[in-house]
């Protein structure tokens, strides 16, 4: 052998183990702590419709090819010397060129695993170092509920029963409440039957093979296709035991422009549960607050709510008074001394506990630019909640008028008590005596507006937990305090959210407890339990956007905090940002809306 060929051959050697030891330090050092990151690669590639498998595995796959390729020509070397060796004949110079290919090539198949072994410890050390630090995919999987990510992430905003409730009355009705515009035919069948191919109603223990069929169910929307009730017409489970049910919305449900509603990580669909008791709910709803408050003197741009002790029927509770449109909405008034009722709309909202009313008379606009709706300025106004006729062979039920209710109801369908003596007497029409001879069991109370407009924007005064907060409880309600009265109808999963970091799937849903007396608001956000911090724990991020508005209809704009970091002195820094001031809008890990349905 030549001194050239012997140079050629241990640069070769060198070079194979060089790379070799390159593929294994890329192979561990790269794609091994990648894997953390599947989950949310993986809804990525859900979510975009692109080939979901990741590239960081096809380079594995490449480098442990290479690996087999550097093992057969190992085998060739080995066979090419054993030649050499076998027909040399005695000669000297062969028999020692084919001891210096084995000895070479064996060199750099040793390298290149002792390089393998080398870096397969110093990750594993390192991973085990960290491991108290890292949330496993089992982990993630053992506090994942299925199918329960679109509510507040996804396209549901609400619905009723909530999740996992329990002791609901056999005779309830169910709620669900869409963020946007649903068509209605890909969740009724025929005039008002249960489209049972997109929507599953069933006793949990039964299986969806056992689901209600079209018949067994009445199913009404909104003018809008946003909010559907479900009335099953047999009552709910059984007088002896508790029965769990299971309510599925599948995929196959449209948006109103044709498009899924459940698309990206939620293209499942979205189920829940909830436990029905063996009771008949026969007590009727009652007022618990109402804004303004009776006799108050009010700016006119103020929203006018109603809050009951008990979730109310959408259908009799929701609508709008506006002259020319047909129907006209009137369990719900607001009229003038003239006795002419201002035109508006009403919303409900809270988990289905809160009715307010927005008039249609544009008078400003907030520090967002949106426009602000008044109600008549220095005016005496009077808010009439109308009860219902009753079925007077079953009171407190109301009786349909049609295909709703001519009064309020609530989720099981009984009237309202207006003066909250637990017992609902209706209107004048019925039977039934209403205390002090009264004609109706209406609720009303009256207030007047002046010429202002407030334009005071809210402040938050309390966060629970704090910012930064550490080892908290898994299942605490998460709270957020205002200075201010929320307007109800914007106090949703769009404008008050919470998101893991990492991202996985899970639901979460705001809901507000007003005090009148105080002017103040407490918003409630619940969610699933957290993952615990024994077991690795996450990072959570609760959001607040302004987007969220005091009852006078002021957007969150400056994002100011009472006494805290974020006080609102700098104009030129509005955005709250984790409890430092910013110039720009505060970027989110996910922002509200856009995951992970659509990865950004």
């Amino acid at each position: 052998m030549t001194d050239n060929s012997r140079t050629y051959l241990r640069s070769f050697t060198v070079y194979i183990a060089g790379f070799g030891v390159l593929c294994v330090f890329v192979f561990f050092g790269l794609v091994h702590p990648v894997f953390a990151q599947t989950d949310f690669l993986q809804t990525s590639a859900e979510a975009s419709g692109l080939p979901q498998t990741n590239i960081i595995l096809i380079i594995a796959r490449l480098i442990r090819a290479f690996l087999g390729i550097l093992g057969i020509i190992f085998v060739l070397l080995v066979l090419y010397a054993g030649f050499l060796y076998m027909t040399s004949q005695g000669e000297a110079a062969k028999t020692e060129k084919a001891k210096k290919i084995i000895t070479q090539a064996t060199i750099g198949v040793l390298i290149i695993f002792s390089s393998y072994a080398i870096a397969s410890f110093v990750i594993n050390a390192i991973l085990g170092a960290t491991s108290g630090q890292i949330v496993s995919k089992a982990v993630m999987e053992k506090y994942k509920e299925p199918l329960a990510g679109a509510l507040g992430a996804g396209i549901v905003e609400s619905h009723y029963p909530p999740r996992n409730a329990v002791d609901i009355p056999r005779n309830t009705k169910i709620f669900v409440t869409f963020k946007e515009a649903v068509d209605p035919k890909s969740i009724i069948s025929g005039e008002s039957g249960l489209n049972n191919a997109n929507v599953y109603i069933f006793e949990t223990a039964k299986g969806k093979d056992k689901k209600l069929d079209s018949s067994a169910v009445k199913v009404l929307t909104n003018e809008q296709h946003t909010i559907f009730v479900f009335d099953p017409v047999d009552l709910l489970g059984n007088p002896t035991t508790d029965t769990n049910y299971t309510v599925a919305l599948q995929p196959g449900i449209k948006k109103a422009n044709g498009s899924n509603a459940f698309v990206g990580a939620y293209s499942s669909g979205y189920g829940w549960t909830f436990e029905v008791s063996t009771e008949i709910d026969l007590t009727p709803p009652k007022v618990v607050s109402v804004i303004p408050k009776s006799a108050a003197e009010e700016p006119r741009n103020v929203t006018v709510e109603m809050t009951f002790n008990e979730a109310m029927d959408p259908m009799s509770s929701t609508g709008s008074y506006i002259d020319g449109k047909n129907p006209l909405f009137t369990n719900v008034v607001i009229a003038q001394k003239d006795g002419s009722f201002v035109q508006g709309i009403y919303e409900i909202s809270n988990g289905y506990k809160t009715v307010g009313f927005t008039s249609i008379d544009a008078c400003s606009k907030d520090p967002c630019g949106d426009v602000i709706y008044c109600l008549p300025a220095t005016a005496d106004l009077n808010v009439t909640g109308k009860a219902a006729t009753l079925d007077n062979s079953n009171p407190p039920q109301a009786q349909l008028i049609g295909v709703s209710y001519d009064g309020l109801t609530d989720a099981s369908g009984n009237s309202l008590d207006g003066n909250g003596d637990g017992t609902a007497c209706g209107t004048a029409n019925d039977t039934i005596v209403c205390a002090n001879n009264a004609l109706n069991d209406n609720y009303s109370w009256a207030f007047k507006t002046t010429d202002a407009i407030n334009d005071i924007v809210p402040k938050i005064v309390l966060l629970k937990p704090e910012i930064g907060g550490q080892e908290i409880d898994q299942n605490a309600t998460l709270e957020i305090v205002f200075n201010s009265l929320l307007k109800g109808s914007t106090v949703n999963s769009s404008n008050i959210s919470v998101w893991p970091d990492p991202l996985y799937s899970m639901w979460f849903s705001p809901n507000k407890e007003d005090d009148v007396e105080a002017k103040t608001s407490k918003v409630f956000l619940s969610h699933p339990a957290f993952i615990s911090n024994a077991e690795g724990g996450y990072d959570y991020y609760p959001v607040v956007t302004n987007g969220l508005k005091s009852v006078y209809q002021i957007c969150m704009y400056p994002s100011m905090q009472v006494d805290g970091v974020c006080n609102g002195s700098d104009s030129s820094k509005p955005y709250c940002c984790n409890g430092a001031p910013s110039a720009v809008a505060c970027k989110t890990l996910y922002e509200p809306g856009t995951l992970p349905g659509n990865v950004k």
